[in-house]
């Protein structure tokens, strides 16, 4: 039994993730921490990408926990002029620390 010899896969970095064009982003969080002591971080990312995937910047944290979160305003809101939906709960994050409307 023999195996034909295939052409290697080439991955196509063309579409890197820096790249913002034709991207449509969400302001979400990513789920860190041990089991019923979650802690977020608040990130742009790729509305296709799953919820801990690689994301294209981090824009904060929050702790549940102790009711605390560190929030990066200028890049939120820059973020939010590109066009980045925030997601409900983080937007309603966003709206206690008045960084939206």
């Amino acid at each position: 039994m023999s195996f034909a010899a295939s052409a290697p896969t080439r991955l196509n970095f063309s579409n890197s993730v820096c790249s913002t064009q034709g991207l449509s982003a969400k302001i979400r969080f990513t789920r860190l921490g041990r089991k019923r002591q979650a802690f977020y971080r608040l990130v742009a990312i790729d509305s296709k990408k799953r919820r801990d995937g690689l994301p294209i910047e981090f824009l904060g944290w929050y702790d549940p926990i102790k009711k605390e979160s560190s929030l990066n305003a200028p890049a939120i809101k820059e973020w939010i002029a590109k066009g980045a939906q925030p997601s409900e709960t983080a937007g309603s994050l966003l709206k206690k620390a008045l960084i939206i409307s």
